[in-house]
């Protein structure tokens, strides 16, 4: 190693000693301004500064979810789906108890506003510890993934829900002196929080040590933080605008900075790789795949001018891709020159893949055969579409990862591809097995495949019934 490099390594080691030093000290100080509240606990009261500082502190945390939702959904990882929702929740509440900062933009005691961030921990604790324990169950993973629309809306609808209710003071959030301002009720949500939160961190402290990266260090450690800001709320109460009140406070804004940095320094594509299950990394995976070609592209390439081509490929692309993705739901894999590769079921959500790609295949043609009718001198596509097992399995490393579907099932489609008919579809077995009655195609019976010792039948597709 380098004088520089052993220099900038030094440099990170010594600013996470300050981090963790600060961090853990926190709490010491804060429990030494209990005991001592007239020497050490002073009232400090600034409206301006609380309305900022957790309104832009809860926003940050909310997008930070949202991001971490958005890889979970490329990959079909169900812990990271559970932290991003963790995230969320955290965030909003900490938004809706920002936006309750007396003087600002509501005025009066608003109980539902004081313990919007306890309330929001709690939500958001039930998530962590899913997140920390989502491996115990296999089979629980690709439900969530499957209903992760449904999980999104409903933390919002929690949080629009709670945010209503605060402002119209439904009981028990009636006023200052109302049941859910009360110490007991604090004292109660933030002891079961706290219990959840310590067990999350441990969890993701087996996480961390199986393979020591920065990212499961920060969850372990925000989770840490979170149970210990809790424990602020238990003790401190209804203590506001004092120093104890403001620590609490800051351990969650500290928690959520952590995961920030953390997020921010690794590979921007693959920001949560490091907290992917390891059935996200290798997992057998029934799919679909769906393989695309112009037929004679490379002598329709030799003829035309490089801007004509490029036309050609965009006409088609900028059609096959939201096609493909919106409309039928597919993961578009690669362009590979003149072709495209996209697979239906890769995260374990589509249980109708086969019938869902047969009808991808066909709109396809259909759209691209309406594109090449007002060229008549471009190249027409050709399709192929396979369904079986396959192995999903992480390949690269830092700088470039893909996660490929590997198998007899995806040679087999591409296969298939290379002899079905320009503008037209060819189906394996497989696929023509779990169509529904009705299905019009042409049989192709012993078909030699590429690389097959045995002839496989096929199937022309021509119309699905509906």
């Amino acid at each position: 190693m380098t004088r520089i490099g052993r220099t900038r390594r030094s440099r990170r080691s010594a600013a996470v000693i300050v981090a963790a030093t600060i961090a853990a000290a926190l709490p010491l100080i804060g429990l030494a301004s209990l005991l001592l509240r007239n020497r050490l606990d002073p009232h400090i009261e600034s409206y301006r500064a609380h309305f900022v500082v957790f309104g832009v502190v809860g926003l940050g945390a909310f997008v930070l979810g949202h991001t971490a939702g958005e890889a979970a959904k490329r990959r079909g990882d169900a812990r990271v789906l559970l932290l991003s929702l963790a995230f969320m929740a955290t965030g909003g509440f900490l938004m809706i108890h920002a936006y309750g900062t007396p003087g600002v933009l509501f005025h009066g005691d608003y109980p539902g506003f004081k313990v919007a961030i306890p309330v929001g921990l709690l939500v958001s604790a039930v998530f962590a510890a899913l997140s920390a324990f989502v491996d115990v169950r296999p089979g629980f993973g690709p439900w969530l993934i499957r209903n992760r629309r449904l999980l999104r809306a409903g933390v919002v609808t929690v949080m629009g829900a709670w945010l209503v209710w605060t402002v119209l003071r439904i009981p028990p959030l009636r006023g200052p002196e109302g049941e859910a301002a009360r110490n007991a009720l604090l004292a109660t949500t933030a002891v079961v929080a706290t219990v959840v939160y310590a067990a999350s961190a441990a969890r993701y402290w087996k996480v961390f040590r199986n393979a020591r990266k920065l990212l499961p260090a920060a969850v372990f450690a925000c989770f840490l933080l979170l149970a210990e800001a809790m424990v602020g709320v238990a003790v401190t109460g209804e203590r506001e605008w004092h120093a104890s009140w403001w620590e609490w406070h800051a351990l969650i804004l500290i928690g959520y900075v952590l995961i920030g940095f953390a997020a921010r320094r690794e590979w921007h594509e693959e920001r949560y790789r490091d907290l992917y299950l390891p059935t996200t990394r290798e997992r057998h995976q029934e799919v679909s795949v769906l393989f695309g070609d112009l037929v004679g592209f490379t002598t329709f390439a030799e003829r035309a001018e490089p801007d004509e081509v490029a036309a050609v490929l965009n006409a088609y692309w900028g059609t096959a891709a939201p096609l493909l993705t919106r409309e039928f739901g597919a993961e578009l894999e690669k362009f590979i020159g003149d072709g495209l590769v996209a697979t239906f079921n890769s995260r374990g959500d589509q249980p109708d893949h086969p019938v869902r790609a047969a009808r991808a295949a066909l709109a396809l043609q259909e759209r691209l055969g309406e594109v090449a009718e007002r060229h008549p001198d471009w190249p027409r596509m050709r399709v192929g579409v396979n369904s079986g097992d396959a192995v999903l399995r992480e390949m690269g490393g830092q700088g470039h990862v893909a996660y490929a579907l590997v198998g007899d099932t995806i040679n087999t489609a591409s296969r298939l591809e290379g002899l079905a008919p320009p503008g037209g579809v060819l189906i394996g077995e497989e696929t023509f097995d779990r169509l529904p009655t009705g299905a019009v195609v042409e049989t192709i019976r012993a078909l030699r495949l590429k690389g097959k010792t045995n002839a496989a039948p096929a199937y022309v597709l021509l119309a699905l019934p509906g």
